[in-house]
């Protein structure tokens, strides 16, 4: 379809009036990695969950727009209800949009939406320029800490508008589990989630919930409900002893399977396993074992029990010997590059599962 005027909004405030602004919730454009515009899960069952989850399912982390276009110009306009920084991530990861363009079955980088706005405005708004009017198969990535009220994505009026193309497989991978999960990084595209999304061409949808991910009933039965190709349980750091880790975490996975029988299951224990940040002293090398090997455990019980469909991904084993001091911004949490190597670690088994 051509970009008319007709089919934008005008805003109420704007810092460049010529691009025609659509609403991401509109077709032919499409929202990826929420339950509704722009929750990550409802929010009757995040209120249920924990006062934690209520407030982090709406922050966007994971969120997507796709759609092709042959504008020369792709704006970001949001209206922002709230958006912090967070130790673990570079301001970009917690308050901008990546891009990337689908080219040739291949995700590549090309650029990021950095946030400006006047002083005392509500909203968030940037442009790139491209400097051509081909075809472009585009994926906007959402901020990870932020939440928002309004996205407009802003075109060159006539230039042309249609659907993305199609993941490789449509059906998402569910990822859940704590702030690795979640996400840090440098970019809103780092976690290793997106990596895996990139490198498989396949939708996702991001349950990570720094501090918060504790395998509630409320939550794994909510999950338990998603259509979905693969579950990726991933909520190690979160559990607050190794006691509560061995009481939640198979108890987690069997009311998974009770509406899930056959969709893979993808266990993992913490990446971070060698490092040591000595601001958290809740956690030691050993206790770290002590959870691996609980973790390694309750995916032999399930085989023994006959599920054929589990998997069990080693955080030991994640990061490479010569480069553990490297793979983490702060002892814990992962940098572009440990989430490098988490990638690598899933990769092997959604390769085989997909």
């Amino acid at each position: 379809m051509i970009v008319t005027r007709e089919m934008g909004t005008v805003l109420r405030d704007t810092t460049m009036e010529s691009p025609v602004y659509i609403d991401v919730r509109k077709e032919p454009m499409t929202l990826h990695g929420f339950s509704e515009p722009f929750r990550r899960i409802p929010q009757a069952v995040a209120e249920r969950t924990s006062e934690c989850i209520s407030r982090l399912s709406r922050v966007t982390a994971g969120g997507r727009v796709r759609f092709r276009t042959t504008s020369d110009f792709i704006v970001v306009h949001a209206e922002v209800i709230s958006a912090s920084t967070s130790a673990n991530s570079a301001p970009n990861a917690s308050t901008s949009f990546d891009i990337y363009f689908k080219e040739d079955g291949k995700h590549r980088f090309r650029g990021v939406f950095t946030p400006s706005q006047g002083e005392g405005k509500s909203y968030v708004e940037s442009r790139l320029k491209f400097h051509n009017h081909e075809w472009k198969d585009v994926i906007v990535y959402f901020p990870l800490n932020a939440s928002l009220s309004e996205v407009y994505i802003g075109l060159r009026e006539g230039s042309e508008l249609d659907y993305a193309s199609a993941y490789t497989y449509p059906k998402p991978v569910v990822f859940y589990g704590s702030s690795i999960v979640h996400g840090g990084g440098s970019r809103s595209s780092s976690p290793y989630s997106s990596v895996l999304s990139r490198r498989l061409d396949t939708e996702f949808i991001n349950l990570g919930f720094g501090g918060g991910a504790k395998a509630e009933k409320e939550i794994m039965e909510y999950i338990a409900g998603l259509d979905m190709s693969v579950f990726v349980y991933d909520y190690d750091h979160n559990a607050p002893t190794l006691e509560y880790l061995r009481d939640t975490h198979y108890e987690g996975y069997k009311i998974f399977r009770s509406k899930q029988p056959k969709t893979p299951v993808v266990m993992a224990s913490r990446p971070d396993y060698w490092s040591r940040n000595f601001a958290l002293e809740y956690y030691s090398v050993e206790e770290t074992e002590k959870r691996r090997r609980l973790i390694e455990d309750h995916y032999k019980r399930a085989r023994a029990e006959g599920d054929d469909n589990v998997y069990f991904v080693d955080g030991s084993l994640m990061f490479p010997e010569a480069l553990r001091d490297e793979c983490t911004s702060d002892g814990c949490h992962p940098n572009d590059l440990g989430y490098h190597f988490m990638a690598d670690a899933f990769e092997k088994v959604l390769k085989k599962v997909l």
